[in-house]
Parts: C-alpha cells; structure tokens; sequence
C-alpha cells in the first residue's frame, strides 16, 4: 500500500482469487463490489468488531468510531469500463475520498489489470455513519471530518 507524494490517491493492492473468475473467464461483475470492499478496508482498517484491529490502515477512521458506530454503504456504483481477468498478481486499486459530510464519505475507486495496465473498472462508495444503540444516523466528530478532508481530491 502507498501514498503517492504528488497527490491524495491511495494505491492498494488487493489478491485476485481463482474462485472470483465467471464463467466467462473474467472476474465476476458482483466480485469486484467485494473487491472494492477490500480496497476500503485496506485504506481505512477493519472496524472494531471484527478484531482485527486497523494498524495496517492507510487513514485508521474505523478503529476510531465510538463503540456501536458502523460505516455503512449507503450507495454503491460501479462502471465496468473492461474485463478483468484472473492474473496471479494482485489488482491495483487507486483510492479517492470525494466527499465528507457530517454524516457520509464518499470513496471512488479505479481498478488497474495487474499485468497490462488496462483501467478495468470505475466505482464509487457512499458510506453512512450509524449508531447500533440508537438505531439512527450520527455525525463524524471534527477531528474525524478534519482527518478525511486532508486527503479530499
């Protein structure tokens, strides 16, 4: 995982499985939300719950969500611009945050072919923040907002 130094973009890499390919040889068109999904996790770490902790994380957000606050995906979109084959290297996936609100993050995705370079696939994420005890949407805190907003682009 890298931080380019020119700019707000967050480069992961995420594994592609045998198991992610179609019957049409390329990797599945529902797989790659997963795909995206790990991207995310890469970037912000795993939330809490999960036990895995974030210490990993390109920009460790989930990890600093109060106890009972969940990251949730509000809107999904995704452009498939070509296929993506199987390769035995892992997929690059340039990350952007688009937007914060007091309540959402919006995260854009571009995903790379591994071996020829090919834009395979645009995406985008929506992400609400959500209070499990009171069963309602809650805000970021500032200091959460003002980390995001750093890497806006």
């Amino acid at each position: 995982m890298t931080i380019p130094a020119q700019s707000n973009v967050l480069t992961v890499h995420i594994p592609l499985r045998w198991g992610d390919m179609d019957a049409y040889g390329h990797i599945n068109n529902v797989t790659l939300l997963q795909i995206l999904e790990e991207a995310r996790i890469a970037v912000f770490g795993a939330p809490p719950s999960s036990g895995k902790g974030s210490a990993l994380a390109l920009i460790p957000l989930f990890s600093e969500l109060e106890e009972g606050i969940q990251a949730l995906v509000a809107e999904n979109h995704i452009k498939y611009r070509a296929q993506l084959e199987y390769r035995g290297e892992p997929v690059r996936i340039d990350v952007r945050l688009t937007a914060v609100t007091p309540a959402t993050l919006t995260v854009t995705y571009e995903v790379f072919d591994p071996v020829t370079g090919t834009h395979c696939v645009s995406g985008s994420t929506v992400l609400a923040f959500y209070h499990s005890t009171h069963q309602r949407l809650t805000r970021l805190t500032r200091h959460q907002r003002e980390l995001l907003a750093g890497y806006i682009g």
